[in-house]
């Protein structure tokens, strides 16, 4: 007999699509606000890890919902502290001090512009690196959840380079 998922179910798969989409739009919405006021990235960051470890949870296999695999999320992670620390340096390569926005080598922008980009810019940097923190924690943790077909499943997708 075929092992069932744990979290396999017609309620859950239904409902996943609108989920789904409700939390990536206020992910959206608490970005934008986090970039006129304060926070927001990390914030914005757990929503997009949890957008795509619901359909991972589920069992879906639908290609409408954006999945990473583990090598992903952890590049993903990388490369939003790479975003982060880049910014950082290049404020302390013109002299100024870590994060300082004013200094960004932007051309002829006013310095509120170059505030505002700098900091939208440190948003999606910290939105990825705990995004992609957050999917990595889980594919650590799920093993015990999935079964031993998926995970051979998921080694040869690995070695294909495809996304699971």
């Amino acid at each position: 007999m075929k092992k069932k998922h744990p979290f396999d179910n017609l309620i859950l798969r239904n409902m996943l699509g609108p989920l789904v989409a409700g939390l990536q739009v206020y992910l959206l919405y608490v970005i934008a606000h986090g970039h006129y006021g304060p926070g927001g990235a990390f914030q914005g960051g757990t929503l997009l890890a949890c957008s795509m470890i619901l359909p991972l949870l589920a069992n879906s296999k639908s290609r409408w919902f954006l999945t990473v695999g583990k090598h992903a999320a952890a590049t993903m992670a990388a490369t939003g502290v790479a975003i982060f620390t880049g910014i950082g340096m290049v404020s302390m390569l013109t002299g100024a001090p870590f994060l300082d926005y004013a200094a960004l080598p932007m051309g002829d922008l006013p310095l509120p512009e170059k505030r505002s980009l700098g900091i939208m810019l440190i948003e999606i940097g910290v939105t990825l690196a705990v995004a992609g923190g957050l999917v990595s924690i889980y594919y650590s943790l799920s093993r015990d959840i999935r079964t031993t077909e998926q995970v051979a499943n998921e080694v040869v997708t690995e070695n294909t380079g495809e996304m699971v």
